[in-house]
C-alpha cells in the first residue's frame, strides 16, 4: 500500500529541496542550477530568494556572474522570465518552445494582422543584432515597416521564436531602466543546441520539487505528455500518496524531513518557485488562508512562518529610514513575531543597506 503523506510532510520536503530549511555553502550558480533556475520577471526577486537560501550571499555576487554572461536571464517555463545558467537557458528553452509559440498564437496572432511572419522575424533580428535596445524602441521600428501589425505582436513574435536575453546594465541589483533586449547569440557562446532531455529534467524537478505529482511539474513547466515521461521512470521511482488521494512521485534517496522538523522564518521575493511550482499549493498554504485570497495572481512578497506562507512584506524608504512592514494573514505566536523581527531586521539591512535607520513593523491580524 503506497505511503500518504500530510501536507505538513509535503512542505518539510519542499523547504529541505528549496534550501529554506537552512541557508547553505552552495554556490550561487550550483544553486540556481539546482533550482532549475529562478523566476525573475522582478529585477530583485532572485537576489531575494538567493539571500534567503544562502550563506554570506552578497548583491555583487549575482551581479559579476550576470555581468560575466555565467547567469542570463530569457523566457522559459510558463512563458515567464526565469534567470538560468547558460545550458539550462538553452536546453529548457528547446522543450518549451512549442508551448511559446502556441502562447502567440493565442494571445497575438490577431493583432498581428496579414503581415509575414518570416519578414518581420527577419527585420527584427536584424534590428537586435545591430545593437540591444527595448521592447518598445523594438516595436516602434518595427512599425515603421509593418505599420498594419500592433508592435507587441511583432515584439512577441520574436521573444516566442527565439531567446531573448535582458542584459545589463538593466536587470541587476538598483537598475531601474527599461530592459535592454538581444538575442543569446550575441551573448553567450555557442552551441546554441544543448540538449536536455525530458526524462532529465523530470529527475531534476524532482530533486529540488519533489514529491510532487505529473501535474505540478506541468503547471511549472507547461510541457505536456509528461505522464508518458513519468511512467518509463516509474521503475526508478517511489510514489506516495498526497491527502486528497493525488499520486505522487519522487526520486527514492531524496529528502523527506519529519513533519516535526523546525522550519526558521524566511522572506520571499514576489515570484516564488517555491510557490509557483506546483499546481496543487496547498504544502505551503494554511487551509483558511487558501480561500481567503487569490496567491498567484494577487500575489505580494511573502513571509513563510513554520513553512507556511503567513504574511506579506513590504519596503518604505524615505530618506535615511527604512521600515519593514509585514501584515500577518492568520494569527501569530509571540516566539513567530519575535523570529520575524529578527529576520527582518537582517533582511531590511540587506535590502536597504545605504539607509541610516531600520524599523521592523508587524502588524496586527486584520479583522
Amino acid at each position: 500500500m503506497t505511503k500518504t503523506l500530510t501536507d505538513r510532510q509535503l512542505n518539510r520536503a519542499t523547504l529541505a529541496r528549496q534550501l529554506l530549511l537552512e541557508r547553505t555553502d552552495m554556490s550561487i550558480a550550483d544553486t540556481i542550477a539546482w533550482l532549475v533556475g529562478m523566476q525573475a520577471q522582478q529585477t530583485h526577486d532572485p537576489y531575494i530568494g538567493l539571500w534567503s537560501r544562502l550563506n554570506g550571499f552578497t548583491h555583487e555576487g549575482l551581479t559579476a556572474l550576470i555581468v560575466e554572461r555565467a547567469l542570463a536571464r530569457a523566457t522559459t517555463m510558463r512563458g515567464t522570465l526565469h534567470l538560468h545558467t547558460a545550458d539550462d537557458l538553452i536546453g529548457i528553452r528547446a522543450l518549451v518552445q512549442p508551448f511559446l509559440r502556441s502562447v502567440w498564437q493565442s494571445n497575438f496572432r490577431k493583432r498581428f494582422g496579414d503581415n509575414d511572419e518570416a519578414q518581420v522575424l527577419a527585420l527584427a533580428r536584424e534590428l537586435l543584432d545591430a545593437e540591444p535596445m527595448t521592447a518598445g524602441q523594438l516595436g516602434k521600428r518595427l512599425a515603421e515597416r509593418f505599420p498594419t501589425a500592433e508592435p507587441l505582436a511583432m515584439t512577441m513574435l520574436l521573444q516566442t521564436s527565439d531567446a531573448l536575453i535582458q542584459i545589463p546594465p538593466t536587470r541587476i541589483w538598483g537598475s531601474g531602466h527599461a530592459p535592454l533586449l538581444t538575442r543569446i547569440d550575441n551573448w553567450l557562446p555557442a552551441p546554441y543546441e544543448r540538449p536536455i532531455a525530458r526524462q532529465t529534467l523530470v529527475r531534476r524537478y524532482l530533486a529540488a520539487y519533489g514529491p510532487a505529482s505529473v501535474a505540478d511539474m506541468q503547471s511549472w513547466s507547461r510541457l505536456t505528455k509528461l505522464s508518458e515521461v513519468f511512467e518509463a521512470l516509474r521503475p526508478e521511482l517511489v510514489t506516495f500518496t498526497a491527502p486528497d488521494g493525488r499520486e505522487l512521485f519522487d526520486l527514492p534517496e531524496a529528502p523527506r524531513p519529519d513533519g516535526d522538523t523546525p522550519a526558521p522564518v524566511r522572506f520571499m521575493p514576489l515570484f516564488e518557485n517555491a510557490f509557483l511550482g506546483y499546481d496543487n499549493r496547498r504544502r505551503v498554504l494554511a487551509e483558511a488562508d487558501e480561500t481567503r485570497g487569490d496567491f498567484l495572481h494577487d500575489a505580494k512578497p511573502s513571509v513563510l512562518v513554520d513553512g507556511i506562507i503567513s504574511a506579506a512584506w513590504a519596503i518604505e524608504r524615505k530618506k535615511g529610514a527604512a521600515v519593514l512592514t509585514v501584515t500577518p494573514y492568520h494569527k501569530l505566536r509571540m516566539k513567530d513575531v519575535a523570529e520575524i523581527e529578527r529576520e527582518g531586521s537582517a533582511f531590511l539591512r540587506f535590502m536597504e543597506e545605504k539607509a541610516e535607520t531600520f524599523d521592523v513593523r508587524v502588524l496586527a491580524v486584520p479583522a
